[in-house]
């Protein structure tokens, strides 16, 4: 049996897809043949498009795309976030069954849950609370990123569900005005926010490991851009994910 599981990465290690038709791919298991942990799977690619993107957001447009892709594998059941009414029909049509509302985890997490329990209750499908912290200087979803996280003093904090916000402060006293600088103060304030991924358009290597140590996941996001348009980027795979080395975004995705 073939499980399809809506992912923000293309490892299993990645993050369950907050929102079926926005993500950018899929993880396809086939669960007669790969092990435990997961580590045979097949990746299946959405390609986003303005058309796709406009009907994700559109409770009365199907994503075909999404559904054409994962129905072509020949999976028997998608495992994914939250889903509009009119995909989850389509793919019960399609002979599909569909697991929503599974957030907070990893796709691995989801497949091992998937073999242990079915994911039949609602409450286990719940994992880590998913909150996106972004580096920013402001109040509000249209406030725009322009701040390295290093003098970063406070950052917006995203439930990406309902796009609730509240501004969190870091001691000004630990206040940097250097780049260069390690935030302890801010990583600490962010891991105490609950956030499990970070978004921020640059970030100290050291402070960027510290972070990937406590399981929040950082992600750049170009200066400019508003954290509604970043939280929204993240939400499609559009953001590149910043490892140990000192990533500044750029339109290629390249090193600085």
């Amino acid at each position: 049996m073939k499980v399809a599981v809506a992912s923000m990465g293309t490892i299993p290690e990645a993050w369950v897809g907050i929102r079926f038709g926005r993500c950018s791919q899929f993880l396809v298991f086939d669960l007669e043949t790969t092990e435990t942990p997961p580590s045979d799977f097949v990746i299946v690619s959405v390609p986003p498009s303005a058309e796709e993107a406009a009907q994700a957001k559109d409770p009365a447009r199907v994503s075909l795309a999404a559904i054409r892709a994962i129905a072509e594998q020949g999976v028997s059941v998608v495992i994914t976030g939250h889903i509009k009414d009119i995909c989850h029909e389509t793919l019960l049509n399609l002979g599909i069954d569909v697991i929503d509302g599974v957030e907070g985890m990893t796709v691995q997490e989801a497949i091992e849950r998937y073999r242990a329990t079915g994911l039949e209750t609602p409450q286990s499908r719940v994992g880590l609370p998913t909150r996106i912290a972004v580096a920013a200087q402001g109040e509000g979803l249209e406030t725009p990123l322009e701040i390295n996280f290093s003098t970063c003093s406070a950052f917006i904090l995203v439930d990406p569900i309902t796009m609730a916000w509240e501004v969190i402060q870091i001691d000004p006293r630990t206040a940097s005005e250097r780049e260069e600088d390690i935030n302890v103060e801010g990583i600490r304030t962010v891991v105490q926010s609950g956030a499990t991924v970070l978004i921020t358009p640059h970030i100290h290597p050291e402070c960027c490991m510290a972070l990937r140590a406590l399981a929040i996941s950082v992600y750049l996001a170009p200066e400019g851009v508003t954290v509604r348009e970043a939280v929204e980027r993240y939400e499609q795979g559009e953001l590149k994910e910043s490892l140990t080395t000192p990533f500044n975004f750029t339109d290629t995705g390249d090193k600085a």
